[in-house]
């Protein structure tokens, strides 16, 4: 996952002590990351740089480190399943009710959990909720080629991130884990192969792989490759890519609302989800901290907060939703939203998050 644009709003949103060790969460600590970069993407008939995007500075991180690092301290709760919240009849308070039978009391909840989130589907019902389905097929692997010349080779395109995009397919790569520099044959890559379509249900692991190799025949090196040598035995899946577009929900007086994902599932290909996810918690910490400062009710500053995640979510779900088609359309791309704006957000940033 890639942290550009929401990078200096996560440095002032953390700790001070956790912003020092940010390096600890990237895919390769070692990696000193400039100011300003540029992302290449290249031509899959010529094997030639289409375009350098100038992104800003840009890091890249796994799910994994950063849940871990970012929950230190904290006492988190795993394998816990939402299924019903109660509001205190006062206008003040609830009790959410876990599938284990657990009931814990709060004054809000935030919905942080996810495309298919449980609170959105309480908040809006099942039907209102739930995400539509991209005609797009989609395979996501992290791997290890087990050898220094190839592990070497593949990431010869940058050293963090690029991408291909060819009439039949498109394909992004990046760096995932790099434990030692020294020791490349260690490394994991991030392999994104994606094309219009809909998702061959009846494959196996091997089925799938081998539709991914052959769709990868035709793309230029290092791309090609990077997917012909993936090994037999990895598990392949196809991502089920799916977004939702953002509609006003009841906040329960301010006792509810949604972060990230939860309040608008995009989709990934220009890379925005967890920029604004950054953006959602700046915004909704903001708003909690000027109701403990007696400055406003919960009711007002949490209706604030879902005016603006609303209106900034559905307009980053329409444009990557356009990106994702656009992208894997040859005759489209040039005209992309991520051609023609790079990885900026596609409207302006909330009050706070501006001043943060």
């Amino acid at each position: 996952m890639g942290i550009h644009w929401g990078l200096p709003l996560l440095e002032k949103l953390l700790p001070a002590d956790l912003t020092a060790r940010l390096k600890e969460a990237q895919n390769d600590p070692f990696l000193v990351h400039p100011d300003k970069d540029t992302l290449p993407i290249y031509n899959g008939e010529t094997g030639e740089i289409m375009k350098s995007l100038p992104v800003p500075r840009t890091i890249r991180v796994s799910r994994r480190k950063m849940r871990a690092f970012c929950s230190q301290g904290i006492d988190v709760q795993y394998a816990k399943k939402l299924v019903d919240v109660e509001y205190g009849s006062d206008g003040t308070g609830l009790t959410a009710t876990f599938e284990d039978g657990e009931k814990l009391s709060g004054s809000m909840i935030v919905g942080a959990d996810g495309p298919r989130s449980s609170v959105r589907d309480l908040l809006l019902g099942k039907e209102k909720a739930k995400v539509t389905p991209l005609e797009v097929v989609h395979s996501n692997v992290a791997i290890k080629y087990h050898d220094a010349e190839k592990a070497r080779f593949v990431r010869s395109a940058h050293p963090v991130f690029s991408m291909v995009t060819h009439p039949d397919c498109f394909c992004f790569i990046a760096i995932q884990d790099v434990p030692d520099p020294d020791k490349p044959e260690d490394w994991r890559f991030q392999v994104v192969t994606s094309w219009l379509g809909m998702r061959d249900t009846s494959l196996d692991d091997a089925g799938r792989l081998k539709q991914v190799k052959e769709k990868a025949k035709v793309l230029p090196e290092p791309f090609r490759s990077a997917n012909l040598w993936i090994p037999d035995d990895t598990h392949i899946t196809y991502d089920q890519l799916a977004y939702w577009i953002p509609i006003p929900w009841d906040n329960r007086d301010g006792r509810a609302t949604l972060c990230g994902d939860a309040a608008h599932p995009m989709t990934p290909h220009r890379g925005q989800g967890l920029n604004h996810a950054i953006c959602d918690a700046t915004n909704v910490v903001a708003a909690i901290e000027s109701v403990r400062d007696g400055k406003t009710t919960l009711k007002e500053a949490i209706s604030s907060y879902d005016e603006e995640v609303v209106k900034r979510g559905k307009d980053e779900v329409l444009v990557s939703r356009q990106n994702a088609f656009m992208m894997l359309d040859w005759s489209q791309l040039k005209d992309s939203p991520l051609m023609t704006r790079s990885t900026a957000p596609s409207t302006s940033l909330g009050p706070t998050a501006v001043g943060a």
